[in-house]
C-alpha cells in the first residue's frame, strides 16, 4: 500500500489489522493519524480490544476452575511462547478471512455485536467473576495483545497471561493504554490498586508506587511494590518484599515469577532458573509455558559455560600429562585457566622440545593477553639445562600428584633455590602451600622471571600477608598500587584476585558499600572470563556483605547461588551448612 489517502474510505477497514499489529510501520503511523479524529474507528478499535481481553480473562477463569492433579508433570512436548503467540496469531488471521458487515463499515451497538455465542460468553464470565455484586469486580486494563512488560502484575484485571515482546507494527511493542472511562471508572471506587497498575502499564513507576504505598501490606499489593522496585533497579528491595510474600504464600505465582527476574537480574541464574520452574509446576495457562521457556534457556547458558570451563579444564590436564595441545577456541574459552595449564606443563616438561612444542598454547595466550611474553619464557625455558631441570621437573609433577610431605617439599625448595629454576620455584611454592609465609622469597623469583603474571601475583600475596596480620592501611596500599598496572597488562584474571582480596579488606574495615560496589564488579568480571571459582568467591563475599548490611533475602540469595554452583565442592557446601544459623551470627 502506498498510504492511506490512496485507501479513501476503505481506510475503516484497517482496524482490524491495526489491532493485530499486520500494518507495515508507515500505515500504522498514518492510521493512528486517522484514529485521533475518526469515532468510528476508535469504538471499534475499543470493541475489538475488550473482546480479546474478555476472552483471555474467560479462558484464565476456567483454567483456574479445573480440578488441579494431583502431580504435577510437565507433557512430553509444550508449545514455546514464541509458538504458541503464532498459533494465536494464525487463528486470528483465520477468524479474519470473513467479516461482517459491523467490522467493515458501520459500528453497531455492542450488545448487538457480541451476539449469540459471545454474549453467552459475557454472561458466563459474569456469572463466575466472584465479588460482582459488591460492585469490586477488578476493571479490564492489560488489552493489548501482548505485554510490554516481562513481570507479572497481581491486580485481576492485569493479572493474565499474554506473550512478551512479539513486536506488532514495524520495530514497535505493544502500547498498554488505558480508556480514560477506565481510570474515572477506578477513581469512583477508590480502587488504589487498580490505579496503581494503570501507571504500571504506561510506565509511569512513580505515579504507581504513590498509589501502591497508600495501600495496605498483602501478597497482591507487595508483588506489585516489587515490580515497581524492579523497574528503578532496586533489586534488594525488590527481593525482601517477595521473600515477604513467599513467607506467606508459597505458591504465589506473580511473587515467584518476579523473583525469577530479579534473581536474574542479580546474575544468579540457577536461582532464577528455580524460581521459574515453581511456577511451571503451577500449570497456569500460558504463564507456565513460559516459565518453562525461561528456565530451560537459563539452565542452558549456564550449562554451556560449565561445558566449556570444563572442556578447557579436562584438556588442560592432558596437557600437563602427555603434551595433547589446548586448541585455540579452548584458549579463547578460558584464558586464565589456559596459562595457568601452560605453565604446569612447562614446569613438568621433561624435555626442551616438550617445551617448545607448547608454542601454539602460548602464541594464542599472547594474542589475547598482548605482547610475545608467553612465547618468550617458553624459548629462554627451552635453553635451560635439562640434565638438572628434568629431574627437578619430574619432583614437581610427584608434588601435583600429592606425593611429597612437608620434609620433601623443604627439600625441594632448596634445590630449586641452589638449581636456579625460579619458574618452577614460584609454582612450588604455590603448590605446597607455603604462602603467605615464604613471600618474599617468591616475590625475589617472580622479579627474576619478569612475567607480569607472577609480579601481580607477588603483590597479591604481599597483600594476603599484610591482611593476616591485620596491617590494612599497608593491605589497601599494596592492592590500590598493583591494580591500575594489572589493569595496563589486561591481566584479567589476576585482577579479579587483587579485588577480590580488596573486597575482603573493605568488609574486614565495615567499608561495606565499596565492597559490595567492587564484589559486582568482580562478579561480572569472573562471569566475562569463565573463572567458576572466582564467581564463587565473589558470591560469598556478597553474601557476607549483605548479612552485615542486614539484607537477609539477599544474602540467602547469594548463598544458596553459590551452594548451587558447586554442589560438588565441600568447602563451599560447609560454608553453606556453616551459615543456616544467620539470624543468630549476624552482627
Amino acid at each position: 500500500m502506498s498510504g492511506m489517502g490512496d485507501m479513501g474510505e476503505d481506510i475503516h477497514d484497517l482496524v482490524h489489522a491495526f489491532a493485530d499489529g499486520e500494518l507495515e510501520p508507515s500505515e500504522a503511523e498514518a492510521f493512528r493519524e486517522h484514529l485521533g479524529t475518526c469515532e468510528q474507528c476508535q469504538a471499534e478499535l475499543d470493541d475489538i480490544l475488550q473482546l480479546q481481553a474478555l476472552s483471555g480473562r474467560l479462558a484464565s477463569m476456567e483454567a483456574k476452575q479445573a480440578p488441579a492433579p494431583e502431580t504435577v508433570a510437565p507433557p512430553v512436548e509444550r508449545a514455546r511462547p514464541v509458538e504458541a503467540a503464532r498459533k494465536t496469531e494464525e487463528a486470528a488471521a483465520s477468524s479474519r478471512a470473513f467479516r461482517p458487515a459491523w467490522s467493515r463499515r458501520r459500528r453497531v451497538g455492542l450488545s448487538v455485536v457480541l451476539g449469540g455465542a459471545l454474549a453467552a460468553a459475557f454472561a458466563l464470565a459474569v456469572l463466575r467473576t466472584p465479588g460482582l455484586e459488591g460492585g469490586n469486580t477488578p476493571e479490564t486494563l492489560a488489552l493489548a495483545p501482548t505485554r510490554s512488560t516481562e513481570a507479572r502484575l497481581s491486580y485481576g484485571g492485569a493479572s493474565g497471561w499474554r506473550p512478551y515482546g512479539v513486536k506488532r507494527s514495524g520495530n514497535e511493542r505493544p502500547v498498554e493504554r488505558v480508556p480514560l472511562e477506565t481510570q474515572a471508572k477506578l477513581e469512583k471506587k477508590s480502587d488504589l490498586h487498580g490505579l496503581a497498575t494503570t501507571f504500571l502499564l504506561q510506565g509511569e513507576k512513580d505515579q504507581a508506587a504513590e498509589y501502591l504505598g497508600k495501600l495496605s501490606s498483602s501478597p497482591d499489593v507487595d508483588s506489585d511494590r516489587a515490580v515497581v522496585a524492579l523497574s528503578k533497579g532496586a533489586l534488594e528491595e525488590a527481593l525482601s518484599l517477595l521473600e515477604g510474600v513467599l513467607e506467606k504464600a508459597p505458591n504465589h505465582a506473580p511473587a515467584l515469577w518476579n523473583r525469577g527476574l530479579v534473581l536474574r537480574e542479580l546474575g544468579l541464574d540457577l536461582l532464577a532458573a528455580e524460581s521459574f520452574g515453581k511456577v511451571a509446576a503451577l500449570n497456569e495457562p500460558g504463564w507456565s509455558d513460559e516459565a518453562r521457556e525461561r528456565k530451560a534457556q537459563l539452565e542452558r547458558q549456564g550449562q554451556e559455560r560449565h561445558n566449556r570451563w570444563k572442556a578447557v579444564w579436562d584438556a588442560g590436564n592432558r596437557m600437563v600429562a602427555d603434551g595433547t595441545l589446548l586448541t585455540d577456541s579452548q584458549v579463547r574459552d578460558a584464558p586464565p585457566m589456559a596459562r595457568r595449564s601452560l605453565y604446569l606443563a612447562a614446569w613438568t616438561a621433561p624435555t626442551a622440545e616438550r617445551v617448545l612444542a607448547l608454542r601454539p598454547v602460548a602464541q594464542a595466550l599472547d594474542a589475547h593477553y598482548g605482547g610475545r611474553v608467553l612465547e618468550t619464557y617458553l624459548e629462554r625455558t627451552a635453553k635451560r639445562d635439562f640434565a638438572t631441570r628434568a629431574p627437578l621437573a619430574a619432583t614437581f609433577s610427584q608434588g601435583l600428584e600429592g606425593k611429597l610431605d612437608a620434609t620433601a617439599g623443604e627439600a625441594f625448595i632448596r634445590q630449586l633455590q641452589a638449581s636456579g629454576e625460579q619458574d618452577i620455584l614460584l609454582g612450588a611454592l604455590s603448590l605446597l602451600g607455603m604462602l603467605p609465609a615464604r613471600v618474599d622469597l617468591y616475590e625475589a623469583a617472580a622479579r627474576s622471571l619478569g612475567d607480569p603474571w607472577f609480579l601481580m601475583s607477588a603483590q597479591l600475596q604481599r597483600a594476603q600477608a599484610q591482611l593476616a596480620a591485620r596491617e590494612l592501611g599497608q593491605a589497601e596500599a599494596t592492592l590500590r598500587t598493583a591494580l591500575p598496572e594489572c589493569e595496563q597488562q589486561h591481566l584479567d584474571s589476576r585482577c579479579a584476585e587483587l579485588e577480590q582480596m580488596l573486597v575482603e579488606l573493605y568488609t574486614l574495615d565495615h567499608r561495606l558499600s565499596e565492597a559490595g560496589e567492587l564484589a559486582r564488579k568482580g562478579l561480572t568480571r569472573a562471569q566475562q572470563m569463565n573463572e567458576a571459582g572466582l564467581e564463587v568467591r565473589f558470591l560469598q563475599n556478597l553474601e557476607q556483605i549483605a548479612r552485615f548490611q542486614k539484607g537477609l533475602a539477599l544474602a540467602r540469595a547469594y548463598l544458596q547461588e553459590s551452594a548451587l554452583r558447586e554442589p560438588d565442592s565441600c568447602p563451599t557446601q560447609i560454608h553453606v551448612h556453616a551459615c543456616r544459623c544467620w539470624p543468630l551470627c549476624v552482627p
